[in-house]
């Protein structure tokens, strides 16, 4: 089993690459093809794709987690649990391309895209996508799940290491060849549909115990394990918001030809988000095994030498790029896109606000306390929203407060409240405790003043404080945390260099 999770972490590691990869190649190859209307639509209409999609999605991650639990108790009732699941799976295939007739009639599709895209188009690229989901991508999706518990969850990466593969031959040979977008749903459709069909194959494989999937249970455990499954949805729905839905929330309120040079500085600033979740993923399981041992101490030591790692990593990585990536950008995208300082720094300094409380909100799923977690989804999402609305005359400037604001609350105060309360025994230092941020909050003002136009002497002697912070971070964190932190990165390391 140990040898199976060694496994896990290493294909995800990878996924995680490839992941960045998909996106880092993507986006120069797809504007080579595709003008910015063109590339901008696809990137407005999957994102509504990827929102809608929750339903599914949500249900998926329920069954998975009960099926968790219930196979070490009743391997029967485990069985009921996913054949009703299976069942009810095509009742919610129906309402997800029922979602879509429901803002084609009633024309809510004008809330979301702007008037260069034509709402039959949108329809029906949305009904071809739902519709493979419908045939079986759900259904495999669903499946996979049961992987988790006999210690086979890093097949579910390998398949979805294959999968990206795909979109991306799909999408790049549509481009190439001059599909429109709903010939580029079709073969999505065909395509994904018979990768789903090899891995069906493979699943039965490696679970025959359990085939015929939809033999045990019935409609209606699966009508009452649904209804369980709306948190898990709205949960899924909101998190998704500030991906997806800023995505659309740009195409509405800025224009879609703007998405592209939108979607493109998010990737590059996202690649910092890749490498976070990389080193995050050997940490989490440390967390929960110092929490169920009573380390609390540790626990804010393990925090505080994540801080410290990522900081060091991803604040040069930002600022440098703020200074030199005009010239590659124009390269990497064939000069069709320019540089924009204000996007890069902007949602550089949001992301680094979120890696702030990323930590913090990790520990909380992992010892699932999930009135926490709903709630900063809540939270997040609400504030977003309404500073969005309340300035979006604003434009661009209205998403990118919004954003601010709402990863600032939670990481500054509400994430930091729940973790104290959970630590109230421990002696919590605040500059130790809150110096990552404060750090990235004077750089926030430097990324300000270059935009501004002060010379570079000027920033470069307000880029010290930071370096003061970063150091003052490294001397507080234990030698036990570093080893942590150290075999965490030779493990994935080691797992990638040896499938290379």
């Amino acid at each position: 089993m140990l040898k199976k999770l060694y496994k896990s972490y290493g294909y995800k590691a990878l996924h995680l690459i490839v992941l960045a990869l998909y996106a880092i190649f993507l986006i120069p190859a797809l504007l080579y093809f595709w003008d910015l209307q063109v590339y901008g639509k696809w990137i407005a209409i999957y994102s509504f794709f990827n929102l809608i999609q929750v339903l599914e999605l949500g249900h998926a991650k329920f069954i998975g987690n009960e099926f968790n639990q219930l196979i070490h108790l009743d391997i029967i009732k485990a069985k009921a649990l996913v054949g009703g699941a299976i069942r009810f799976n095509f009742v919610i295939g129906i309402l997800q391309i029922g979602l879509v007739y429901l803002f084609y009639a009633y024309d809510f599709f004008r809330y979301f895209f702007d008037d260069d895209i034509n709402r039959d188009v949108i329809a029906l690229v949305l009904a071809i996508l739902f519709g493979y989901r419908f045939v079986i991508g759900s259904y495999r999706g669903l499946i996979v799940k049961l992987l988790n518990p006999f210690g086979l969850i890093y097949k579910s990466f390998q398949f979805a290491l294959m999968e990206k593969i795909l979109e991306f031959v799909i999408l790049v040979s549509a481009a190439a060849i001059g599909f429109s977008l709903i010939e580029l749903a079709i073969i999505w459709f065909i395509s994904k549909t018979c990768y789903s069909v090899i891995i069906m194959i493979e699943l039965r494989k490696l679970l025959p115990e359990y085939y015929p999937f939809w033999n045990y249970g019935s409609f209606s455990i699966g009508a009452q394990n649904f209804r369980s499954s709306i948190y898990y949805s709205t949960s899924t729905f909101l998190d998704r918001l500030s991906n997806d839905g800023i995505n659309l929330f740009v195409s509405a309120i800025v224009g879609t030809t703007f998405l592209p040079l939108f979607s493109a500085t998010k990737t590059l600033v996202n690649f910092g988000s890749k490498l976070s979740e990389l080193l995050l993923a050997p940490i989490n399981p440390e967390m929960i095994t110092l929490w169920v041992k009573g380390k609390r101490s540790r626990i804010l030591d393990v925090f505080n030498g994540y801080w410290f790692a990522t900081a060091v990593i991803l604040i040069p990585m930002y600022t440098i790029g703020l200074f030199f990536l005009d010239d590659f950008f124009v390269f990497w995208t064939s000069g069709k896109l320019i540089f924009s300082e204000l996007l890069f720094g902007a949602l550089a300094i949001i992301y680094l606000v979120r890696n702030y409380g990323f930590i913090m909100e990790s520990f909380f799923v992992g010892i699932t306390k999930t009135k926490v977690i709903f709630s900063t989804s809540v939270l997040r999402a609400a504030i977003m929203l309404g500073v969005i609305f309340m300035f979006r005359e604003e434009g661009l400037s209205s998403i990118l407060a919004g954003l601010f604001f709402s990863e600032l609350f939670l990481s500054a105060f509400w994430l930091p409240y729940w973790t104290f309360k959970h630590f109230k025994s421990q002696s919590i230092r605040p500059l130790v405790f809150f110096g990552y941020l404060i750090g990235t909050l004077w750089l926030a003002i430097l990324f300000y003043m270059k935009q501004d136009g002060k010379p570079l002497w000027l920033l470069l002697l307000l880029f010290i404080p930071v370096l003061f912070v970063l150091r003052y971070q490294y001397s507080t964190v234990t030698i036990s945390t570093k080893e942590i932190v150290v075999m965490g990165i030779q493990k994935l390391t080691s797992f990638v260099s040896k499938k290379k």
